[in-house]
């Protein structure tokens, strides 16, 4: 094992397409958030028992967790065709980050 934890490894969010770094266990906040949740309302609704209402809401926390997979493909897509057109990494961070204007 790398000392640095420098070793890329697949996120754990199911449906995750992302790789995280540096010993995070997921790729981003918002998988880790969106895992949280999903744990959080897996174990509510397993306590409550099986309902309508529990049911529909473990379905909306697995398809936020899809919008969440599809939202960072788009931008993993969009980076990529950035960097095809010429923008470098940092310039493309720079802009994430707001410390670059499109003027």
């Amino acid at each position: 094992m790398n000392e640095n934890n420098y070793t890329p490894k697949a996120c754990p969010r199911e449906g995750c397409p992302g790789t995280s770094f540096d010993g995070e266990k997921y790729c981003c906040f918002a998988c880790r958030a969106i895992a949280l949740e999903v744990e959080n309302t897996q174990r509510v609704c397993e306590y409550v028992g099986e309902s309508d209402l529990t049911s529909e809401l473990l379905a909306e926390a697995v398809a936020l967790g899809n919008a969440c997979s599809r939202y960072l493909d788009l931008g993993y897509q969009l980076r990529m065709l950035a960097m095809e057109s010429g923008i470098t990494p940092k310039q493309w961070q720079g802009v994430r980050k707001g410390q670059a204007t499109t003027s």
